[in-house]
């Protein structure tokens, strides 16, 4: 916790009380390492702190102003305190772990015991005050995503206060625009997806932020299973392997798992439309999602299902220039995950196998053109064919280095002079 008292005491020498709080007190509790300190300094402060320090800059835009800068080679913010004190801020926040401060001589301020909370993985309202929750309702998924994420239990009076305001009042959780549950869904899908899903739906949560999924609980296998239950099982072994798992740290898959049946009544999604792809860009938009990744789970939804048949590398080859390296191991890897989930993996293992061995090659061949070129994606240049072949601009250019990918991807190509060599044959 050194380093991070050093910033808080480099605050102070500006003559301005400053504590840590929030995400930073929760992760140091937790044996975890902070990705930025998160301070709390009177609002009125910030302007002083940022002449001071020569560092930062005030961010007033909102409800809540921030000065966001770096010290000692550490990022931080620092939110100005709500209320005349640091319990008078901390009696704001919504749950008891997130209301600890640290003060720069490593003294800790816990008026509601958050520490104790953390240590017996219980998840509580500070407080045990409800109408933190009617202030924003969105606060209760805040709460589910820390419990998913942590593996912590809902206290008991928590649980029972936030299950009587939901039955109470539907209305304000209506009212909660789709952006903001986008924002905290995007949270609680990143690392334990299926934890999050099954804990909004156990407190009934389902209905305000995608009814579609909740409609599927009505679409049977010949086997009795829901399309819930699939896609479910699917997030489930999407989770099981996140941390391990460098290209499922990627929202985009997460989310296909999430969207895999939306907008289909079929099981076996055959006969996806792109009317099923327009509701699934239709929802994403609405949690505002970014329209790359948008675009990227509809195309590993729509893809995924080709790696179940032999693919060559040149067709390999082909989908990594047509989409990108990670897009098409993504697909492959969520192709993997759904045959887990749905128990066919051992039909297909061979051919999956097969596929990720021919795809390793072709990333293999184009990484190694990096390697040689210091980071250039390609051996020549559109000026150096020019050059080569006494060519004029044109589309016979872009299509001898689209060949020339081809080549190199396909391994008939491996050196810069074999590239040249390459070129010269395709005008001879």
């Amino acid at each position: 916790m050194r380093n991070y008292l050093d910033v808080l005491q480099k605050i102070e020498e500006s003559g301005v009380k400053a504590w840590l709080v929030g995400d930073t007190v929760r992760f140091i509790e937790m044996g975890l390492q902070p990705e930025i300190i998160t301070l709390a300094i009177d609002a009125q402060d910030m302007y002083h702190v940022a002449r001071t320090l020569g560092t930062g800059t005030v961010d007033a835009r909102g409800p809540y102003p921030a000065l966001r800068g770096e010290l000692l080679g550490v990022p931080f913010r620092a939110f100005g305190l709500r209320g005349a004190t640091i319990e008078d801020d901390l009696a704001y926040r919504d749950l008891s772990i997130e209301a600890i401060a640290i003060r720069s001589d490593g003294g800790v301020v816990d008026p509601f015991n958050g520490r104790l909370d953390i240590r017996n993985k219980v998840i509580r309202l500070t407080g045990d005050n409800v109408e933190l929750i009617g202030a924003d309702p969105l606060r209760i998924l805040r709460m589910l995503r820390f419990a998913a994420e942590f593996e912590m239990d809902i206290f008991w009076k928590t649980e029972a206060d936030v299950r009587k305001f939901l039955d109470n009042h539907a209305d304000r959780m209506s009212e909660i625009p789709s952006e903001r549950w986008g924002r905290e869904l995007m949270k609680g899908i990143s690392r334990r997806p299926n934890r999050f899903i099954e804990m909004c739906d156990d407190y009934d949560l389902l209905p305000y932020f995608m009814s579609e999924l909740d409609e599927l609980r009505s679409v049977y296998d010949d086997k009795g299973k829901t399309l819930y239950d699939h896609t479910l099982n699917v997030l489930k072994v999407i989770e099981s392997r996140l941390d391990t798992n460098r290209l499922m740290q990627n929202d985009a898959f997460v989310l296909a798992g999430l969207f895999r049946y939306i907008g289909t009544r079929n099981l076996d999604g055959s006969d996806r439309t792109k009317v099923t792809d327009r509701k699934i860009r239709e929802i994403m938009t609405r949690w505002n999602i970014p329209s790359g990744t948008i675009e990227e789970v509809i195309s590993i939804i729509d893809r995924f299902k080709d790696y179940y048949e032999p693919i060559t590398e040149e067709r390999f080859c082909s989908a990594v220039l047509e989409f990108s390296p990670d897009a098409v191991e993504i697909a492959l890897e969520f192709a993997v995950c759904v045959a887990e989930s749905e128990g066919f993996f051992d039909e297909y293992s061979e051919v999956l196998e097969s596929n990720t061995w021919n795809l390793a090659q072709v990333l293999r061949r184009f990484r190694s053109v990096s390697l040689q070129m210091e980071g250039a994606t390609r051996y020549l240049t559109g000026r150096e064919v020019m050059s080569l072949l006494n060519m004029k601009p044109g589309r016979r250019v872009g299509e001898l280095l689209d060949g020339l990918d081809m080549a190199v991807g396909t391994g008939k190509v491996s050196s810069r002079a074999k590239a040249e060599e390459w070129l010269k044959a395709q005008i001879a």
